[in-house]
């Protein structure tokens, strides 16, 4: 349990002592315990400033079921439940993509799919820590009535604020993650990819940047869904 935590400590102090432990003992049981919490902390939070723009279907549906007699707190199961799901499934199959890429390409034959799985438990858990970043000034910046868009909720400086000719949601809300903790975000990766599979720095550079890619792909689709 102690290495768990000392995991989760150098995930942002020394990520590669981290994934140097996960590539001899692939625990990942804290960290998706700390994901479930951070998400469901975070549904809290956000709720207040995104049930403006939430789907009115869904709004009406949590209205009608009322759980522990708040729509507020139907919204945060909902929001949450589905991000834990969401998460799993991820896990899962990329997991699986990347220990068949491994084999095909016969890198670290070593590696396990519990390899990758913990890797990615792990490596996931800067998705909330970001978003809580800009969650916790949020408050500071924006009153609840100036949000309208899912692209509202992002404080930190990102590239859509270079763009603001862009219009199109999906793009918009993908060039928010375009910023400095997006960058830390890809040196992480870039460290686990270059620990685990053990290749040259620059091939664990690019496929961190495919990884982070499709990472970020796949938040703006659910994120924009849900207000859509």
């Amino acid at each position: 349990m102690r290495e768990s935590w000392r995991n989760l400590i150098d995930l942002i102090a020394n990520p590669k002592a981290t994934f140097t432990r996960l590539k001899s003992r692939p625990k990942w049981g804290v960290a998706f315990l700390v994901f479930c919490i951070l998400v469901v902390w975070l549904a809290w939070m956000v709720y207040p400033f995104t049930q403006r723009f939430l789907n009115p279907r869904y709004v009406s549906r949590f209205a009608d079921i009322q759980l522990l007699g708040s729509t507020r707190a139907t919204a945060m199961v909902f929001v949450a439940v589905s991000g834990i799901i969401l998460g799993m499934l991820c896990a899962v199959v990329f997991s699986t993509i990347f220990i068949v890429v491994s084999r095909v390409f016969k890198l670290n034959e070593a590696l396990k799919f519990k390899h990758f799985f913990a890797a990615w438990w792990h490596s996931i858990l800067i998705n909330p820590s970001v978003f809580f970043i800009n969650i916790a000034f949020l408050p500071v910046f924006r009153r609840v009535e100036d949000i309208e868009t899912v692209v509202d909720l992002r404080i930190i400086p990102g590239m859509h604020m270079l763009m603001p000719f862009v219009e199109n949601p999906y793009l918009l809300l993908f060039l928010s993650y375009v910023d400095l903790l997006g960058i830390w975000n890809i040196f992480v990766l870039t460290v686990a990819v270059a620990t685990l599979v053990e290749i040259s720095r620059a091939k664990a550079c690019l496929t961190a940047v495919i990884i982070w890619l499709l990472r970020v792909g796949i938040d703006v689709v659910f994120q924009v869904s849900s207000a859509s």
